[in-house]
């Protein structure tokens, strides 16, 4: 009991001494593309680990490094690690040394044991030895560790170091004890626009062109991490490494065609499913997808979305493509004239329609009506007649007929009218008769909210 307590004093006084240290294991973190892994068979081996320890070590301390399990390949560690003394002509500098044994190894720790200490010397000539100096403060280098590539795609490989004297309390517990030896991340970055297609369609030239200018221009960028010192990267494909999959809505680009587009690759038009595709050689960042109204063809109001992939072989030869944004809103087009919808109207041998399209304005429209029915079925009656300016226009005996050779004859429809006019001077009123005496109102869109 008297030994432990003055043992215990010394190492206060030497704390008062030399002051506090914190443990702190250093490594230089390696950085891994999870892409570039794929396929990766090799072990990699990790930068050198250090830890510099903050206690006292007394022969018999043993001291742990720790790491995920099952991550560690068979590593040789070296039966012996010499931890030299510091010599300084300055006491509180001087720092002493220590042997350290190997104890025990698995695939997720290693464990080393205190064997010899060695008091440093005061670096004059002849040099006197030290007699009380602790090793508060030096370093232990363990060196490279291998670990398998499985390990750092699952999760961070980490190393915590712990220590416990000979009798087991824990030991050197303050300070920075586990650190990150390697870690996996994507090397593809993030998908923006600075430009959309936001072009209006103008209804003066029946939705040929546009308004005030006939091109539209969506604009992508994409921002990738700083990839320098990374390991096991990805490489992208020289030929077709880029794809950018740009959508409007399926049948409303009918008649457009490839040579409608122009950007920087190459490019493969869908005209039933709205779809640009465009092929860039390498990995492409930034283009611009411009597009000119052939004036030839009715554009359609609609929205439109992109996809960005990149295309690559790992570091592992195994190819793969990594999406990097896919739906990304890129814009819409509108329709300066006027749209309306009619929410619900009955259709059978006892109902009658009533509906009409007033025009206040001075410019003459043409009237199209597109409709689906309670079965699901849809009907483009394309244009059904026209809205002369300052005059009503009945719609019914235009489009009823339209309907029937399109096979419908009783039902409940929803009806879009579109006026080729500003949609400022366009009216349609909707209402139905049923049986000669139940007469009922339909709320289009235009007053919804109103």
């Amino acid at each position: 009991m008297k030994n432990m307590f003055k043992t215990t004093l010394v190492a206060a006084s030497l704390v008062a001494a030399f002051g506090a240290t914190a443990g702190t294991v250093t490594v230089t973190k390696q950085i891994h593309s999870m892409e570039g892994l794929a396929g990766v068979t090799a072990n990699q081996t990790s930068n050198s680990i250090a830890y510099v320890v903050a206690a006292a070590y007394a022969v018999g301390d043993k001291i742990t490094f720790t790491f995920p399990t099952g991550a560690l390949v068979a590593t040789t560690f070296p039966s012996q690690i010499n931890v030299p003394a510091v010599n300084n002509a300055t006491a509180g500098s001087a720092i002493a040394g220590m042997g350290l044994g190997l104890l025990n190894s698995d695939a997720s720790t290693v464990t080393y044991r205190v064997t010899s200490l060695s008091q440093p010397n005061n670096a004059a000539t002849p040099p006197v030895a030290y007699t009380d100096r602790t090793t508060i403060g030096n370093t232990i280098t363990l060196g490279a560790v291998g670990y398998t590539p499985a390990s750092v795609l699952a999760a961070n490989v980490t190393v915590t170091v712990t220590s416990v004297t000979n009798t087991g309390d824990a030991l050197d517990s303050s300070g920075t004890r586990t650190a990150t030896v390697a870690e996996a991340k994507t090397q593809f970055g993030t998908a923006a626009t600075s430009a959309t297609f936001n072009n209006v369609i103008d209804v003066s030239t029946a939705r040929k062109s546009f308004t005030p200018t006939g091109v539209d221009t969506l604009t992508f960028a994409v921002t990738n991490p700083a990839t320098a010192g990374w390991m096991n990267l990805a490489t992208v494909n020289a030929t077709a490494g880029t794809t950018v999959n740009f959508f409007g809505e399926a049948g409303k680009m009918a008649g457009l065609t490839a040579a409608d587009f122009a950007n920087a690759g190459t490019d493969v038009f869908t005209a039933a499913a709205a779809k640009l595709a465009v092929t860039y050689n390498g990995q492409i960042t930034t283009d611009s997808i411009v597009f000119t109204a052939p004036g030839n063809v009715v554009l359609e109001a609609q929205k439109f979305t992109s996809d960005i992939v990149y295309n690559y072989v790992s570091a592992g030869a195994q190819a793969a493509s990594k999406t990097i944004v896919a739906g990304l809103a890129s814009g819409e087009w509108k329709l300066n004239g006027a749209t309306v919808n009619i929410p619900y109207m009955p259709y059978s041998p006892s109902a009658s329609q009533i509906m009409y399209v007033t025009n206040e304005g001075a410019q003459t429209g043409d009237i199209l009506v597109t409709a689906f029915d309670d079965q699901g079925n849809s009907y483009d009656l394309g244009t059904v007649g026209t809205a002369n300016a300052g005059t009503v226009t009945k719609l019914g005996p235009l489009m009823n007929p339209k309907l029937e050779a399109a096979g419908f004859t009783a039902g409940k429809l929803s009806i879009t009218v579109t006026v080729n006019a500003p949609a400022a001077d366009i009216t349609v009123y909707a209402s139905y008769n049923v049986g000669g005496s139940d007469r009922g109102f339909v709320n289009t869109d235009q007053y919804k909210g109103k």
